[in-house]
């Protein structure tokens, strides 16, 4: 079968939817070793919190009598340098939280159903696309993000930040004796933030403490005569304790010792006001031990997260306030023979260099001192448990039905939430095939047909399948069987848009369906979009011009999403994301388009090139069926089931799209002379039918095995 043009018209293809306190790291290198941050220079008075009655402090060291073990009052030190109580309430799935100045925020909370012990914050004070103000419980200790005010804003303005929470600490002087390495971050007014880390010793039997204030990480023992301070140690008031420089008496540093995970854990927290600076310190004991872990919490950027780290790389896979997901793994260095041996440097070739350090339940990073990771921090409680399955979270949906949906997935329960652009949620359980191991089965009660055909399959950060979705456009609701698209690793930066795609879609009314068959190209950095909008389908470098339009290129509602409108048609416009799949940029949109009759649409484009291997993909249809489809250079073969269990297969052959037709799209003629245009990608393989009561509307989507 050979051809030179095949109609497709694009049928409404306007709518394209269409890095502490006291030291900061410096920035050189003595022997190889990093530098460390020095501590300011001047004195630094340290704040503890709002003094608070002996029954709250008592408060803070039990749980609530005869309720959750986990519940009680907890001390609070955040990244914004404040102090300030957390009350929580399991049973109940309530908090307070208290800040330095008696101000209380309170709410609820509830478990993260993709992520078993890590639970959510309701508050009015989040309004980020994604809710990263989390947290995660050990005895006694609370690590998470809360959205605190962030320092010095006026007015007041609030995001998720860091925080560590603990209710036991040392109140035997004898008992803080230690060697600790000291990580701080510091804010500023006027939005600037600063980090340090350095060594430190806690000796005569809790009298004596000593810093070493250098700009190199030294080991306490080995830090210069110069570069150390000492100070005496005396108890303060609610188990806090008061370092007095003994050469300057106006140098104080007011700390607690929580005891964390068996061990000691130093922290500091406060307020200096000359110069102007908020601070958290946090220590750990300084120790050879460095065993491979995988901590979950949360960092100053706003992520939420996991990060495993060993002695070779740190792997942070984390969400972002703004609802992207992503990993990014770093080098891991040994240490050298003047530095604390419990501190490791991350990415220490890099230009964004960072330190860690951790104990048994305790995780943390802290940036170096550069413009690119100063101010930075981490924190992070080590679960001890299993890891649970990566492919845990949520995936932002592109359905054929015309909506945005939101799909979290739990591997390891089998358990799904869909959640539809107006907040309605569907959910249940899923299990594996055992006929078709890799393909997951939903199970709903929308699904009344004698063979559930919702299924679904996974690559990385990529769900493709099918859902009972409403169909398009019917009142009162019903649903059916319908294919999608999912991603988790949607593009966020423009240039990065930049590509030819085969588009192919659909368009969908209560009645009628209708097809889409074009090729797109993003370009100029990702700020235009051409469409070949012709009767024929034609390449972008083929198109007539009278039928190429241009459309502007924007940002979207949300990071990950792109508006178009039309130069010539200001009124031709609509939205679109990129995922990547496989390496590969693939275009998605779906939408509503408000006409009469109002129409749904769904567009998925596969970027064009030569290649086209045999493939095997496995997937969903627009009637109902789920399959498996085999390609090779000249042939298509489905073997599938419908909803109301009529099996079969269906074979067809393959032919190019001639010398103005895209590359990579083939004609797929079926014996009974009804045609479809496919194309592929590496992880991709997506089939729409021709422009013909026949096939119109039909759409085929599988993921490649």
């Amino acid at each position: 079968m050979r051809m030179t043009r095949y109609l497709a018209g694009c049928g409404l293809a306007a709518l394209l939817a269409a890095c502490g306190g006291g030291g900061s790291g410096g920035g050189a290198t003595g022997s190889g070793l990093p530098l460390s941050g020095l501590d300011g220079g001047a004195p630094q008075a340290q704040a503890s919190a709002a003094p608070e009655s002996a029954q709250v402090a008592k408060a803070a060291k039990a749980a609530l009598a005869g309720a959750d073990a986990r519940s009680g009052t907890y001390r609070v030190y955040a990244s914004n340098g404040t102090q300030q109580q957390l009350a929580l309430d399991f049973d109940a799935g309530s908090y307070t939280m208290t800040d330095n100045l008696g101000a209380a925020e309170s709410g609820t909370f509830a478990e993260d159903f993709t992520e078993p012990g890590t639970y959510v914050f309701a508050s009015s004070r989040v309004t980020t696309a994604a809710n990263t103000a989390r947290f995660r419980v050990a005895a006694d200790v609370v690590v998470g993000a809360f959205p605190f005010q962030a320092a010095y804003s006026s007015p007041a303005a609030y995001a998720a930040q860091p925080f560590v929470a603990a209710r036991e600490f040392v109140s035997t002087a004898a008992l803080l004796d230690g060697t600790y390495n000291r990580f701080s971050v510091t804010r500023s007014p006027g939005g600037a933030q600063d980090s340090t880390l350095l060594a430190m010793r806690l000796s005569g039997s809790g009298t004596v403490l000593e810093i070493c204030n250098d700009a190199i990480i030294y080991k306490i023992d080995l830090c210069p005569a110069a570069s150390k301070r000492t100070y005496s140690v005396a108890a303060g008031a609610d188990d806090t304790w008061v370092g007095t420089n003994v050469a300057n008496s106006s140098d104080v540093a007011n700390f607690r010792m929580a005891r964390i995970g068996g061990q000691n854990v130093y922290l500091a927290g406060g307020v200096n006001l000359a110069p102007a600076v908020q601070f958290m310190r946090i220590g750990l004991p300084d120790s050879s031990s460095w065993p491979a872990t995988r901590g979950v919490g949360a960092s100053t950027t706003g992520s939420w997260g996991s990060n495993l780290i060993d002695t070779a790389n740190s792997v942070r896979t984390s969400t972002g306030a703004d609802g992207t997901y992503g990993s990014l793994t770093l080098p891991v260095g040994g240490t050298f023979a003047q530095q604390p041996e419990g501190i490791r440097l991350v990415n220490g070739s890099g230009a964004s260099k960072y330190f860690a350090m951790q104990n048994g339940l305790l995780s943390v990073l802290v940036g170096a001192r550069n413009p690119n990771t100063q101010g930075y921090l981490q924190l992070n409680l080590i679960d001890t448990g299993a890891a649970p399955d990566a492919r845990n979270g949520r995936y932002k949906v592109y359905a054929t039905n015309g909506t945005r949906q939101t799909l979290a997935l739990n591997l390891d329960s089998k358990r799904y939430e869909m959640t539809d652009e107006s907040g309605t949620l569907a959910s249940g359980s899923f299990a594996e095939d055992t006929a078709e191991p890799g393909s997951f089965v939903f199970d709903s009660s929308r699904i009344t047909s004698p063979v559930n055909t919702a299924r679904f399959r996974l690559a990385a950060d990529t769900v493709v399948g099918s859902f009972p979705f409403a169909v398009a456009q019917v009142t009162p609701a019903s649903y059916g069987v319908r294919p999608f698209v999912a991603s988790r690793a949607l593009v966020k930066t423009q240039a990065a848009l930049d590509g030819v795609y085969n588009r192919l879609g659909i368009n969908l009314t209560a009645t009628t369906g209708d097809s889409s068959i074009t090729q797109i190209q993003v370009a100029n950095g990702g700020t235009t979009l051409y469409l070949c909008n012709n009767a024929a389908i034609y390449r972008i470098d083929t198109c007539p011009s009278a039928t190429l339009l241009t459309y502007t290129v924007s940002p979207g509602a949300t990071v990950d999403t792109w508006n178009i409108v039309n130069v010539a048609n200001p009124s031709d416009h609509g939205s679109f994301g990129i995922a990547r799949v496989g390496n590969e940029n693939v275009y998605l949109s779906a939408g509503i388009v408000p006409a009469t009759p109002t129409t749904s649409v769904f567009r998925i484009g596969l970027p064009e090139r030569a290649a086209w291997p045999t493939v095997t993909a496995r997937g969903g249809a627009a009637n109902g069926g789920w399959g498996s489809t085999a390609v090779d250079a000249s042939s298509y073969a489905r073997t599938r089931v419908l909803p109301d269990g009529t099996a079969g297969t269906l074979n067809a052959t393959l032919g190019s799209m001639g010398i103005v037709g895209p590359i990579n799209m083939r004609a797929v003629g079926f014996p009974n002379s009804t045609f479809h245009f496919s194309s592929q990608s590496s992880k991709l393989f997506a089939m729409v039918g021709a422009r013909s009561p026949a096939t119109a509307g039909a759409l085929e989507i599988g993921l490649v095995d």
